[in-house]
């Protein structure tokens, strides 16, 4: 199907004609344009949160270990971990 650049004047008066007849072509045209979006926003935030909520728990875990090495002695894992946080 030629684009309306490339369109010869009877293509586009035929599209024209076509979206006059059956002007419900439009709403749902861009419907089908606006579902993808709105679900490829939707896990762009929920990926967000969720990388949110990630570094909450690791900071959480950090805490407790440097709360550990306070009170107790560490395992060698447990040292380098520390070191390389």
């Amino acid at each position: 199907m030629p684009t309306l650049k490339t369109a010869t004047k009877e293509d586009k008066d035929r599209f024209f004609n076509l979206l006059h007849d059956e002007p419900w072509l439009i709403p749902s045209t861009m419907l089908l344009e606006i579902v993808p979006v709105s679900i490829i926003a939707y896990g762009f935030w929920k990926n967000r949160k969720l990388k949110t909520q990630l570094k909450i728990e690791h900071e959480k875990t950090i805490r407790a270990f440097i709360e550990r090495s306070k009170s107790i002695e560490l395992k060698p894992e447990e040292l380098y971990f520390l070191k390389h946080i």
